[in-house]
């Protein structure tokens, strides 16, 4: 249900990266541009990721114009004009205090400091979350969202979607964004969760697992997956303190997709192997009931993957993420660009109906 004549099935997979997520919704406008009637199976998401995941399958109306407008007007801080004009430097920090559509500065700081849990307050980010999204529609069939938290409690990663009991709530959205010391944990039925990308910033195996569903399991369906990696694995050595501090964020959070594309391909070669196997089995035998290779057999391949990785430039803004409070869902401010898409002038290619094989797509700032 990927493209409108239906015989594609796609899933969208998207990183944590704080204000990062800027390039997510550039990534995903151009998709969605280049695809007339585009809406994936699923997409599933980390952190800010989770976020766009959320407006993605839970908006009424046009997705990325719901997008563009959160990233545009609620994720966006300005310093009274002319004091923007005039001290770039100024508008640029006052996300580190607070972001109106985001977070505020934890009133427990100032009344009972050790009780607290974490700099800020996100009651800002629910507000925001229940004014854009309609649980009824974040909870339908499709497109599927998934959006992945840890549990604090026994360390575990849990993803939750429509089938959890009760549905997707806005807890969710805000859990899976949750990270630690700036943002607070988030309790949900008894459980404290704080952001995903803790453990796994890069929700892959909840999404081939909904692929491998699509059309019924049918081996024939075409099945595609689009992963937007905000931080590369590759990067310059560095060379001071500063660049340290870059590259330390960027490795703890990348998706290591290097070794998930061998996987990709052992996977490949295993549901190969098995629908032959299953050819040249007889209909009798006793195989066919065993529990390990009904479960081999629902296997599927991944036709095509694709992989937008970011590569902005060292002056971008949004190009670090903070170690501080600000790292959570937008620790910069948004500036509008004449397109109206955020910070991220998007140039993008790679991921058109037509893509073959396993394609890696760099885009640029």
């Amino acid at each position: 249900m990927a493209l409108s004549d239906g015989r594609i099935h796609t899933a969208v997979v998207l990183q944590g990266g704080g204000a990062l997520g800027a390039y997510e919704c550039g990534v995903l406008t151009a998709l969605y541009e280049q695809r007339h009637g585009f809406e994936p199976l699923a997409v599933s998401g980390i952190s800010i990721g989770a976020v766009t995941a959320a407006v993605l399958g839970g908006t009424d109306g046009d997705p990325i114009a719901a997008l563009e407008g959160l990233w545009c007007e609620e994720f966006t801080v300005s310093a009274p004009w002319p004091l923007g004009r005039l001290l770039p430097a100024v508008e640029r920090s006052l996300a580190a205090v607070a972001n109106p559509g985001i977070y505020r500065p934890n009133p427990a700081l100032f009344t009972t400091p050790w009780k607290a849990t974490s700099i800020c307050d996100t009651t800002p980010l629910r507000r925001t979350l229940a004014e854009i999204l309609d649980l009824q529609r974040l909870n339908r069939e499709t497109p599927q969202v998934i959006l992945g938290a840890l549990d604090v409690g026994s360390g575990e990663m849990e993803y939750f979607d429509r089938h959890r009991p009760g549905g997707l709530t806005v807890d969710h959205v805000v859990a899976s964004g949750s990270l630690p010391p700036g943002f607070p944990m988030t309790e949900i039925d008894g459980a404290s969760y704080w952001d995903g990308g803790l453990f796994a910033n890069l929700p892959l195996q909840p999404a081939i697992v909904a692929l491998e569903g699509a059309a019924a399991g049918d081996p024939s369906a075409v099945r595609e997956l689009i992963v937007v990696e905000l931080f590369p694995m590759r990067a310059p050595i560095p060379r001071t303190l500063p660049d340290v501090l870059e590259r330390m964020p960027q490795l703890q959070f990348s998706s290591r997709l290097t070794l998930d594309e061998a996987f990709f391909q052992r996977i490949d070669r295993l549901a190969d192997l098995v629908e032959e196997v299953d050819r040249q089995l007889p209909d009798d035998s006793d195989l066919r009931n065993d529990p390990t290779y009904r479960e081999l057999l629902a296997r599927r391949k991944i036709d095509h993957v694709s992989v937008v990785t970011a590569d902005l430039p060292r002056s971008c803004p949004t190009r670090r993420i903070s170690p501080g409070p600000p790292s959570g869902p937008a620790s910069r401010p948004v500036t509008r660009t004449p397109s109206g898409r955020g910070s991220v002038t998007l140039v993008h290619r790679g991921l058109r109906p037509g893509t073959t094989g396993r394609d890696q797509a760099r885009t640029g700032g």
